[in-house]
């Protein structure tokens, strides 16, 4: 499996209700945001919950504001001028990269993910 199928899958792991940061998954897997932000803006992947990953201050790109606002409101993710209150809402880090290196194995920064 590739960098990009690893993240996607880690991407449906967060529950809903809950978002994590580029930064948070880069940190996961030991590479760079934007790294995550291009795997997450080329991937084609049906039913990716895309809106639960944001940027560092709850904001996404302007053009998917809109079409995310809609899965905020049915998850309960709290909002506020196109920005989700990432502090409410940030997933369980730990919890997360427990259950990614469940799912994959070892990944090189799991074990340096701070608690809440």
């Amino acid at each position: 499996m590739t960098l990009a199928d690893d993240v996607l899958q880690v991407v449906r792991l967060v529950p809903p209700g809950c978002v994590v940061a580029y930064g948070d998954l880069a940190e996961l897997f030991g590479t760079s945001p934007r790294i995550i932000g291009h795997i997450m803006a080329t991937n084609d992947v049906p039913d990716l919950p895309w809106w639960r990953v944001v940027r560092a201050d709850g904001g996404m790109a302007d053009h998917l504001v809109d079409d995310a606002v809609p899965h905020w409101r049915e998850e309960g993710i709290g909002f506020a001028d196109g920005r989700v209150r990432i502090r409410r809402c940030r997933a369980d880090l730990p919890a997360l990269a427990d259950a990614a290196e469940s799912r994959l194995g070892p990944l090189p920064g799991a074990g340096d993910v701070p608690a809440p």
